[in-house]
């Protein structure tokens, strides 16, 4: 058999895709930051185009096969313990939140709408029948309150975000090992928490007001780890909430440019050889015997 061995193969897909990983976010990093007073819709976007492309230029650069392998096997399982030791705390999430539901308690009043002690902030999740889960103490808050908190929560449905959330999160295990796909999956969340409050805002309630609840739940997070979109980094959220930039939630821009970015670049970025193994190291015959 003519080739180095597939862990070989592997070994160089994911350090290709480590390499390659830093452009992609490296633009994504640029193209949020000429986007810092425009809506949180459009950045979001941005953020979520990348996550979708990284796994498209170690696919690309799979096609080079031999070419690209390196002579560091152990890369791989060194990879797939990281994987496993990232994908494990999601599956139990899932878990958790699959048990959460079916013990809390229904509201009659409002389709999809549940209630628990076992939260002490709002939190949403699902795709095909979403949940929102408020705490069993939401029942004595407020009308604007309970309706802001509602708005919030029906934004992220309506956006999709969990959907964004997972996939993240799963992009995430697949390079565990690159410290920026940490960083842009926190600024993702950030941004998707951001242009939920301005679904909110649009509907009418003052920044002051909307700022004044965000800190009453200041005290109400989710629990840390959650899998679930609630609130969280209420600090920052005050923050984006009083200042004065542009809250349209329309993403198209962003998600047209994103698409054209990835059609003309990504191929290019994958099939880009970063480097190419020995002439050696391309046949199983030992490179004394070769010509």
């Amino acid at each position: 058999m003519s080739g180095p061995a597939e862990l070989a193969i592997m070994a160089g897909v994911l350090a290709d895709g480590g390499l390659k990983a830093t452009v992609v976010l490296g633009l994504a990093w640029a193209t949020t930051h000429l986007l810092r007073h425009r809506s949180a819709a459009e950045r979001h976007a941005v953020w979520a185009s990348a996550f979708l492309a990284l796994p498209l230029p170690p696919l690309f650069a799979a096609q080079r096969g031999p070419q690209i392998a390196i002579d560091a096997p152990w890369l791989v399982g060194l990879w797939a313990v990281g994987f496993l030791l990232t994908i494990l705390p999601m599956l139990r999430g899932l878990v958790g939140l699959r048990r959460l539901g079916a013990v809390a308690e229904p509201d009659p009043s409002v389709p999809g709408l549940r209630h628990s002690d076992r939260v002490q902030g709002p939190l949403t999740w699902g795709l095909w029948a979403p949940i929102i889960l408020l705490p069993t103490a939401a029942r004595d808050w407020s009308p604007s309150h309970r309706a802001a908190a509602l708005a919030h929560e029906r934004a992220h449905i309506t956006r999709w975000d969990w959907a964004v959330h997972l996939a993240a999160w799963g992009v995430s295990a697949l390079f565990w090992f690159h410290p920026l796909v940490w960083l842009a999956r926190r600024e993702l969340g950030q941004e998707a928490e951001h242009a939920a409050d301005d679904v909110v805002l649009a509907e009418g309630i003052s920044p002051s007001d909307y700022a004044t609840l965000l800190v009453s739940l200041a005290r109400s997070a989710p629990p840390v780890g959650a899998l679930g979109i609630g609130s969280s980094a209420v600090g920052t959220r005050v923050r984006a909430v009083l200042a004065t930039r542009s809250r349209t939630p329309q993403r198209w821009p962003a998600w047209t440019v994103a698409i054209l970015l990835s059609t003309i670049a990504l191929p290019a970025l994958g099939a880009w050889p970063t480097w190419t193994a020995p002439e050696e190291a391309l046949t199983c015959r030992p490179p004394e015997l070769l010509p």
